[in-house]
């Protein structure tokens, strides 16, 4: 149901400093229509026309969704002021809910306020109610979607059917697809799918078709084993390939996300990193349709981003993810122009 837009909040995790808000954005430009107004730490106020429940569905890194009531400088009184213009309406909720992020604010006593809160009818209702205090503000809303961390654990690498040491976990696999901005019932690729854990979560989100695949025989049969397992392989391909010659048509695949080999326990087929990935990016280009992201990943001391502008792509967002002591890691998210 669309209509007049109206002030969201989103919490945030605490995973990455950025990545969970630039995964905020992504989703509300190609899912949930709306735009970003503020951000704070573990915290974004955005309006949408939409009902942005779905978020915390299709999310990997945002934990909570709520409709703001009131927000404002993280004041006693004026919070305090807040619930009393509630009123009557404070019937509605069962409980308030209250976070002080990274102890911001330590001068704001939030046992008043709940008792408060119950002095002036909280309790009665079914609905629950939020206040979330960070960087000097508060934000006072009605809990819409909280994330099921439960459907990320029954998907965790070590709980699959088929296993190898090195998959990202499923949060953040699912956060590279929604930075890739794979649109409702669109088609996905992920030309270097080892266990299949990316293609499992597009499939997850709502794509339409997953296409992954894998130079590795031992990849390939395990994938399909998982993906099965999961009982998403009636929207898979899952083939071997190389994929510097993807068996694709030019412009027919909506979103890419992929994480290529580059850590101790993979395998790269006798290529370098660089020589694999401007293979891949380069075929990439040729089925990406127009407008579409790519999301990869690759050791930062290997500058990934100039491999993107080398295949002719526009670089939109780099981040910075350490892993252990050796190794950090940069994601990449680039775009087809034109």
């Amino acid at each position: 149901m669309t209509g007049e837009r109206k002030l969201y909040y989103a919490i945030l995790s605490g995973e990455h400093p950025v990545m969970p808000l630039a995964e905020l954005e992504a989703i509300l430009q190609a899912r949930v229509p709306g735009r970003i107004l503020y951000h704070f730490e573990g915290l974004a106020l955005f309006e949408s026309s939409r009902d942005p429940s779905a978020i915390t569905r299709l999310a990997g890194w945002v934990k909570e969704t709520g409709r703001v009531l009131f927000h404002g400088t993280a004041d006693q009184e004026v919070i305090e002021s807040s619930l009393k213009l509630l009123g009557e309406g404070l019937r509605k909720y069962k409980r308030l809910l209250v976070k002080k992020y990274k102890g911001y604010s330590c001068h704001i006593d939030t046992g008043r306020i709940k008792r408060l809160a119950l002095s002036l009818g909280l309790g009665a209702g079914g609905s629950l109610l939020r206040l979330f205090i960070t960087e000097g503000v508060y934000v006072l809303g009605e809990i819409i979607g909280v994330q099921d961390t439960r459907e990320y654990n029954v998907r965790r690498p070590g709980k699959r059917p088929f296993f190898k040491p090195g998959p990202l976990s499923p949060q953040l696999s699912r956060v590279f697809v929604n930075l890739s901005r794979l649109p409702e019932e669109g088609v996905f690729l992920d030309p270097f799918c080892g266990t299949g854990g990316f293609v499992l979560e597009a499939c997850l989100t709502g794509a339409s078709l997953c296409i992954c695949g894998d130079i590795a025989v031992e990849m390939v049969r395990g994938a399909r084993v998982n993906l099965s397992h999961y009982n998403v392989y009636d929207r898979s391909i899952v083939i071997r390939q190389d994929s510097a010659r993807l068996p694709l048509s030019s412009e027919s695949v909506d979103a890419i996300a992929t994480d290529p080999p580059y850590g101790r326990s993979t395998t790269t087929a006798k290529r370098s990193y660089r020589e694999l990935v401007e293979g891949f990016l380069t075929e990439a280009e040729r089925v990406l349709r127009p407008g579409g992201y790519i999301v990869y990943a690759g050791p930062e001391r290997e500058e990934p981003w100039k491999l993107a502008v080398g295949a002719g792509l526009r670089v939109e967002r780099r981040f910075h993810m350490h892993v252990h002591s050796t190794l950090a890691r940069e994601v990449v998210v680039a775009r087809k122009v034109g």
